[in-house]
């Protein structure tokens, strides 16, 4: 049995009595050891001893050569248990005696040298001299078995040990024996208390603290700690309840099926969804209820999500016993006891998306027809836009000439170069005069627009000095602006500003535009500015400013379509075609310009023509003040 499942009365016995072994032997051990030192020092002073009186002895035998005496002297040594052998050799030597007397004469050394006692192994060997005042008789060898003393005291010793170790085992177990009760009675009622919780899972007992020691302490702890579970467990099942009632609430379908596909959990939601009541879903296996269940695809992604862990989302479409349908969107996620599965019912929301879908194609079919319709009725109007604007760009001719005619005959008639005319006459062909040159300008307006729709009209772009433009755009329209008493300026740099456009375009537009300004504008002032171009937009502006009625902010949206006339004021004074500024914002366009509006009634307006700087060098003007 591992260590570590062996009772801890029982580590408490065995640590007793393993420690007090442990000490025993080590004590014998140590006394063995001590008395091997003695021993050996004992058996070495006794060899030395004989050694002494042996040599002593044998002096007389050396001295008259009598070898027998010598003998009788070594077999002496018989009576020492642990002599092994012994020899005595002569003055030259020679083997004079030796012991046993039957031992052969190879077991013995030749003349032994070194004089003195020493261990080899377990042997005690000694040399001593035998001689007579100064002279040397001869030498005594012995040898000494020290081995065998050794291992009697060894056994003697040993059977001390043996009963000590024994009467040392038994005070050792007595005393364990009422130690392990202390130490191990607080701990086996811990694990006893333990093993009660466990079983009945009632975290309300207590263990019971018998000691302020580390015991004590883990009691102590312990209990603390149980109080904490219980807390928790309290809590935990509160938020259960919680989340059953919620779940029991939700408005979707919720189960919870175990690995063996039973029902663990099921809300009345699901139930109804299933046609089922929740009793008679709970503890049974999904394959008992749906015997066909386990060979449909549903079944498999389920089967999938429980065995692999993963989540998953997907729609399926159930089919009742009675053959009814109904659609649910599902959600599966792996939990600890299987797999959670909430179901909303998304049949109504199927029904509804079909029905969009028929009515989208039922709208992409009329969109699809009405679309032919305005591409064909499309297709006919450019095609009458561009007989119109061909027919009008073909007849420029046959319309200006008979107009330049009547204005050059007006004019002729006028002059009086025919002869006199009364005051009646004059006024007549004035007035002649006045609706031909009106006419032309309507038919020259036509024209441009035709071009520009019809993409005839071509320009030629240049660096064109405004300066020179808005001087010769004034110089034509001061006597207009004088004959309404109105005062006409131009605001303009000492250095020619050049744009890149097309000179007769760009004095068409500021004709358009500051005659609008003078038509409109009953008292004040119409004044031309010129700004430098901006160094951001690279853009130069030029603004006519006037201090006419205004105009209103829905008068605005309309003011650049073609043929659309506005009133300022109260009434209509002004005549008009409406394509002044539909042509002149045309124009701005091609020449990569644009016009803008700034315009509040009653304080007048300020229109803004943007065009493209173009790359000059700046000469000084000398322009006079205005």
């Amino acid at each position: 049995m591992p260590l570590h499942n062996i009772p801890i009365r029982k580590k408490v016995m065995g640590s007793i009595l393993l420690t007090s072994v442990v000490v025993v032997v080590l004590l014998q051990t140590a006394f063995f050891a001590f008395d091997l030192l003695a021993l050996r020092e004992l058996s070495e002073r006794q060899l030395i001893t004989i050694g002494a009186v042996t040599a002593v002895d044998a002096r007389d035998a050396l001295a008259s050569a009598d070898a027998e005496r010598g003998a009788e002297l070594l077999a002496a040594l018989s009576t020492s248990p642990h002599m092994v052998r012994a020899a005595i050799f002569d003055d030259s030597g020679q083997l004079f005696a030796r012991y046993p007397n039957h031992a052969p004469v190879g077991q013995f050394p030749p003349m032994p040298e070194g004089d003195g006692y020493r261990f080899i192994g377990a042997t005690l060997v000694g040399v001593q001299p035998i001689g007579a005042a100064s002279r040397r008789l001869g030498t005594l060898w012995l040898e000494y078995d020290s081995s065998a003393a050794l291992r009697d005291r060894f056994w003697s010793s040993l059977r001390l040990a043996v009963i000590a170790t024994v009467l040392v085992l038994l005070v050792a177990y007595w005393l364990s024996r009422a130690a392990q009760r202390e130490i191990s009675r607080p701990v086996v009622a811990l694990a006893a208390t333990v093993a009660d919780i466990a079983t009945r899972q009632d975290f309300s007992v207590r263990a019971v603290s018998r000691g302020s020691d580390e015991i004590g302490e883990l009691t102590a702890g312990f209990n603390v700690m149980l109080d904490v579970i219980e807390a928790r467990e309290f809590a935990l099942g509160q938020s259960e309840l919680r989340y059953r009632a919620t779940l029991d609430r939700l408005l979707e379908g919720c189960q919870i099926i175990g690995p063996d596909w039973r029902y663990i959990y099921v809300n009345d939601t699901a139930a109804r969804q299933g046609r089922r009541s929740v009793q008679e879903l709970l503890g049974r296996s999904m394959l008992e209820t749906d015997p066909d269940f386990a060979g449909s695809a549903l079944f498999e992604r389920l089967r999938h999500s429980m065995q692999e862990r993963v989540d998953a989302r997907f729609e399926n479409e159930f089919q009742y016993p009675d053959g009814s349908t109904a659609a649910f969107e599902l959600s599966v996620q792996p939990v600890p006891e299987g797999i959670l599965i909430l179901s909303l019912d998304i049949s109504a929301r199927k029904r509804d998306e079909r029905t969009l879908i028929e009515a989208r194609d039922e709208l992409e079919r009329m969109v699809a027809l009405r679309t032919a319709e305005l591409s064909i009725a499309k297709e006919q109007a450019e095609s009458s836009d561009r007989l119109k604007s061909e027919f009008l760009a073909t007849m420029s001719h046959e319309l200006r000439t008979p107009l330049n005619a009547i204005i050059g005959f007006t004019g002729t008639l006028l002059m009086k170069l025919p002869g006199p005319l009364n005051p009646e006459q004059e006024k007549q062909l004035r007035t002649v005069q006045a609706s031909a040159k009106h006419l032309l300008s309507l038919i020259n307006d036509l024209l441009d627009v035709a071009k520009i729709e019809s993409g005839k009209l071509e320009l030629r772009l240049e660096a064109v000095p405004c300066q020179r433009v808005i001087e010769d755009v004034v110089a034509a329209l001061r006597p207009a602006a004088a004959a309404k008493n109105l005062t006409l300026l131009t605001q303009m740099s000492h250095f020619d500003v050049p744009v890149l456009a097309e000179r007769r375009s760009l004095s068409q537009i500021l004709i358009n535009l500051t005659n609008n300004a003078i038509k409109f504008t009953d008292h004040g002032s119409v004044t031309l500015h010129l700004a430098d171009a901006d160094p951001h937009t690279g853009r130069v502006s030029i603004s006519v400013i006037d201090t006419g009625p205004g105009i209103a902010a829905n008068d605005q949206k309309r003011l650049f379509q073609s043929f659309a006339q506005i009133e300022r004021g109260s009434t209509r004074k002004v005549e008009g075609t409406g394509l002044g500024l539909y042509l002149s914002r045309k124009l701005a366009e091609l020449m990569g310009g644009q016009i803008t509006l700034d315009s509040v009634p009653g304080r007048g307006s300020r229109f803004t023509l943007l065009l493209p700087a173009a790359v000059a060098e700046a000469s000084a003007l000398s322009l006079p003040s205005r």
